[in-house]
């Protein structure tokens, strides 16, 4: 066999986006320069590493072997190149992580600090929801994951980053908005606006509300944190989210925390990946920097939410 690097990178782009054009847009290639790496690529392996079904393409059995020893030789390559610059006193090279969307709020702010400590870190961030979060972990697409929820069907490692605290929240003009220590009962009684089903805020939220011996029927099912949060301001329902998500609209007033009896409810974020992946020193440097800089970390995190409390003062 005589692959190049050029066609194994070529084959790893079609592989993860399962689309030729794609894959040629995101090298800034031609679709039929693409097939013909490929083409080639397969005559020397001498097994097919695509089928097509219809007018979808799939790994085959080979492809799916080829694909993850791809996955090896880029890892390997990239932690040399980052060791090497390690050696010469300077940690280099490419960090690839993803998070869930309502984390997205606070991982600029890592990553932020993170950069101040290892400028020449090239830094890539993905914000997908949680459906995309476990499948990108299952084909080892980034070098770590943050996000809420584990999955326990899944082999993972993961650390604590800070708290994640789960709350009600609701337009001003709710009729709940002045009530304090609401029951959990009283919130059956209103439309309440769900996330899509595998959110991990929506399953926090069903969990708690079945260890009460209770269930919600949602009045609309949205897909993001964003879009609730604008169907909750204009009355639409009230909602469960991370707290960390509405900070801005908590401050200005959009929106408001519903005191509730049992909340917010006290989930973590996480640093997730593989048990057993090798790490890259970039990957193994961000894990440190949370690990061990616990005080920066949970200051970082949490220095948005200052305005809520601020916010909270003011009208108190």
């Amino acid at each position: 066999m005589r692959a190049t690097l050029h066609q194994l990178k070529i084959f790893q782009q079609v592989a993860a986006l399962m689309n030729y054009s794609a894959a040629a847009n995101k090298l800034n290639l031609t679709q039929p320069a693409i097939s013909i790496q490929i083409k080639q690529l397969e005559e020397n392996l001498g097994l097919p590493l695509f089928e097509k079904i219809g007018k979808q393409i799939f790994l085959t059995s080979a492809g799916k072997e080829f694909n993850a020893f791809c996955m090896d030789i880029f890892t390997q390559i990239d932690n040399m190149d980052m060791k090497l610059s390690a050696m010469k006193g300077q940690l280099e090279g490419d960090f690839h992580l993803s998070a869930v969307t309502s984390a997205k709020y606070f991982t600029p702010h890592l990553l932020g600090a993170f950069h101040k400590l290892y400028p020449k870190i090239s830094l890539y961030l993905d914000v997908v929801n949680r459906k995309q979060i476990i499948q990108r972990l299952k084909n080892n697409e980034d070098d770590l994951i943050i996000m809420g929820l584990i999955p326990k069907e899944l082999p993972l490692t993961y650390y604590p980053i800070i708290d994640n605290p789960i709350v009600i929240t609701a337009s001003p003009s709710h009729p709940l908005a002045t009530q304090k220590n609401i029951p959990v009962s009283e919130l059956l009684k209103y439309d309440f606006i769900f996330r899509e089903q595998g959110s991990g805020t929506r399953k926090a939220l069903v969990d708690f509300l079945s260890s009460q011996q209770m269930k919600l029927s949602p009045s609309m099912v949205l897909g993001s944190s964003e879009t609730i949060k604008q169907a909750v301001i204009a009355d639409l329902g009230i909602s469960a989210l991370s707290r960390h998500s509405i900070t801005l609209e908590l401050a200005t007033n959009s929106l408001i925390e519903l005191d509730v009896q049992g909340f917010p409810l006290m989930r973590d974020w996480y640093v997730v990946h593989h048990n057993g992946k090798r790490l890259s020193p970039a990957a193994q440097a961000f894990v440190d920097f949370i690990l061990h800089e616990q005080e920066t970390v949970a200051s970082l995190c949490n220095r948005f939410l200052e305005t809520q409390f601020i916010s909270q003062s003011a009208k108190e």
